[in-house]
Parts: structure tokens; sequence; C-alpha cells
């Protein structure tokens, strides 16, 4: 199944799908451990929240760049839902997805 993934505005991201990362496209972004999201070049990305959004604290301590995961076949590209009323800001938090 795949989960869809808002930017913190309300537009839609992308999903993920078998604890890997994908934009609206289906490119491969990186993979979900333990709630984290790490980007397919090993460094730290950011944190799910509330089941469908990627947030970055602001003031953590680098993290250790991790071993880079085989790249995933590319599922079928979903159709993309509606986008979402925008989110209030959190302190000390920012939207991981806006790298992108």
């Amino acid at each position: 199944m795949k989960t869809k993934v808002y930017r913190w505005n309300g537009q839609y991201f992308g999903f993920i799908y078998n604890d890997r990362l994908f934009d609206k496209n289906s490119k491969y972004l990186g993979w979900i451990d333990g709630g984290e999201v790490w980007q397919k070049n090993g460094h730290y990305l950011g944190e799910i929240v509330d089941e469908c959004y990627i947030l970055r604290r602001v003031n953590m301590a680098a993290r250790a760049v991790r071993a880079v995961r085989a790249t995933p076949a590319v599922p079928a590209v979903p159709a993309a839902p509606a986008a979402r009323a925008a989110r209030a800001a959190r302190a000390s938090t920012v939207d991981a997805l806006d790298q992108y």
C-alpha cells in the first residue's frame, strides 16, 4: 500500500511504498527506518510526522551518514490527490521536503 506524503503547506509531494520514499513521479528519493527518513545518498532527511509529513528539527545535531541502499524498482505513478490545508508552523522544525 502506498502512503501519501504532503509538504507542510498542504501540497502533495509523493508517497512511501515498502519503506521507500518516492516523489509524485515515482522518482526514488530515500528510505524510512524506524520513523526516520534518509535520502538515497545516506544523509538524514527528517522524521515522519502524522504519518504523511516529513519534518526536520533545526536544533538537532548532525546525523552520521548511513550506508547507501540499493535503488528499488520503480512503482507505478499513483493518481495525485487533492492538496490539503496548510499546517500551522511548528517551533524549531522545517519542512524537510523543501529541498526538493
